[in-house]
């Protein structure tokens, strides 16, 4: 007999077993789940409720008392308030009890509860003609309620300690059997392992010794390969894996070799440039030393960049972001994204042709995020922009929503926005455009398309992934779709009025 076989045989009955006894726990964990479900489903919300039907008494005594002392209108309000949260608390309790006798004591609170409302009543209409502090039948009325409420909650708290119990033991039933199946899968386990070790050992032993020499980075090692067994093809397939793994080691070092060669020269002018810096006395810089201060911060910009959306990434996937939706000018918004751009753009010879339609409505948002959208979408179109083009920007109100919107995005934005109050900024490039498969992932952590070259200060591919979530967050949407004069036309679409001002907003989790 094979290996393979004796081994699939012993294993097969091993998993049997096994599969015996994953079965068994899953049945009690999915029994227990539905016993816990039904006590924080109802009968610890039977609890809550009796609670406050305790409380509720408590307010309703004290305020019938003093609307007896005291004429203030305002006793009289707050004793029917009280009155009234102490009706539908009942009425939400009493479904939620399924044992006969807590329907019975709830059904006798409802009656005393029904007996003192009416007598209440009475009292009150003759209160005008009556003199005297609060009628001694309605204060035995309100502790037979407070005695029958105590009753009740003794009910209910009786109830879940039955099904606490009952559950503990389903567990304990549960555990015996579990460790019966379990000890003895773990005998058979045995037996098949002492089985299959007599057949296995030498061949084993000279593997180990194998192993133990690669370990050691003696890929020249190699094992017996005689035989027709599953070991003899396990020594083939260990020499070969031993050549390759020469062949590798030989490649490592030589790469290895080369790359060190290679970063001498851009770590040697790193370190110089610190020396310079270092070696400096405190004082006036010159042009030259201003050139290396501003590369190391543009280098920190960069880095600080990153940092920063690894950060809101992380706050949007916690739901933590928060935001300041306030009354802000639209086009302050986008004069203010433009000229925190413009700098990069004049490096490149580009230009900014901005189309803003008069009488463009107030937005509310938030001014911070809304300007880290339009930079990062602006600043994109100059990364992937030819040097001496065009990016255009513009902002108008839409009339209604896009017609060539997708409808899974169409009928998104009818659930969360007025389709009548939205604006539409467009930022429009020149690049290479975005290929059809590429629209919809591009707004994916971590997704970058590639170009065939390398883009001067391209990022993690976080930057359209965070604007997606911080316009879906003010109810609008952004997409992205061909232009007609080449390159790509990235839309964002918001509502211009949410209804108030000052207002937070959470992000929710991404």
């Amino acid at each position: 007999m094979r290996i393979a076989s004796k081994i699939i045989a012993g294993y097969a009955a091993l998993i049997f077993f096994m599969a015996a006894l994953l079965t068994c726990q899953s049945i009690a964990i999915h029994s227990m789940q539905s016993t816990i479900s039904r006590l924080s489903a109802l009968d610890f919300r039977a609890a809550r409720l009796s609670l406050q039907l305790m409380r509720d008494r408590d307010l309703i005594e004290e305020f019938a008392k003093k609307s007896f002392a005291d004429p203030y209108p305002g006793f009289t309000e707050k004793l029917r308030e009280f009155s009234d949260a102490f009706e539908q608390t009942l009425a939400e309790l009493q479904p939620l009890l399924r044992s006969q006798k807590g329907q019975s004591e709830t059904l006798s609170l409802k009656l005393e509860w029904q007996n003192f409302s009416l007598d209440l009543s009475k009292s009150r209409q003759d209160l005008p003609g009556r003199s005297g502090g609060f009628p001694a039948g309605l204060q035995n009325q309100l502790d037979q309620l407070a005695s029958q409420a105590r009753t009740v909650h003794e009910t209910i708290l009786s109830e879940i300690d039955s099904e606490t119990m009952a559950t503990r033991q389903m567990g304990r039933k549960v555990e015996l059997i579990s460790w019966g199946i379990a000890g003895f899968t773990l005998l058979l386990g045995c037996f098949v392992l002492l089985a299959i070790a007599r057949s296995v050992s030498g061949p084993l032993r000279q593997l180990t010794a194998g192993t133990h020499a690669v370990a050691e980075g003696k890929f020249f090692y190699h094992l017996d390969a005689s035989g027709k067994d599953e070991f003899a093809e396990l020594a083939r397939d260990f020499n070969i894996m031993t050549r390759r793994l020469s062949e590798l080691d030989t490649l490592k070092k030589d790469f290895v070799s080369h790359v060190s060669h290679e970063l001498k020269s851009p770590l040697a002018s790193m370190q110089e440039t610190i020396r310079l810096l270092l070696d400096q006395l405190p004082g006036p810089l010159t042009e030259k030393q201003k050139r290396l201060l501003q590369l190391n911060l543009q280098s920190a910009g960069r880095l600080s960049s990153m940092i920063a959306n690894l950060l809101d990434l992380s706050r949007m996937e916690a739901g933590a972001m928060r935001y300041d939706i306030k009354r802000h000018d639209l086009v302050e918004i986008l004069q203010t994204a433009v000229a925190e751009i413009e700098p990069n753009a004049r490096e490149k010879a580009m230009r900014f042709e901005v189309k803003l339609a008069p009488g463009v409505v107030p937005i509310d948002c938030d001014h911070d995020r809304i300007i880290q959208v339009l930079e990062n979408l602006l600043g994109n179109a100059v990364k992937y922009s030819p040097a001496a083009s065009a990016i255009d920007v513009s902002a108008a109100e839409a009339e209604g929503l896009p017609a060539d919107l997708s409808p899974d995005l169409r009928a998104e934005l009818e659930k969360r926005t007025d389709a009548a109050s939205l604006l539409m900024i467009v930022i429009g490039d020149r690049g290479s455009g975005i290929p059809d498969d590429h629209k919809q992932k591009i707004f994916e952590k971590f997704h970058q398309i590639d170009h065939g070259r390398k883009i001067a200060g391209q990022g993690v591919g976080l930057g359209l992934a965070i604007s997606k979530t911080i316009v879906e967050t003010h109810g609008g949407a952004i997409w992205v779709e061909d232009n007609p004069g080449g390159g790509s036309r990235f839309v964002v679409l918001l509502p211009s009025i949410s209804g108030g001002t000052r207002t937070k907003l959470v992000s929710p989790p991404i």
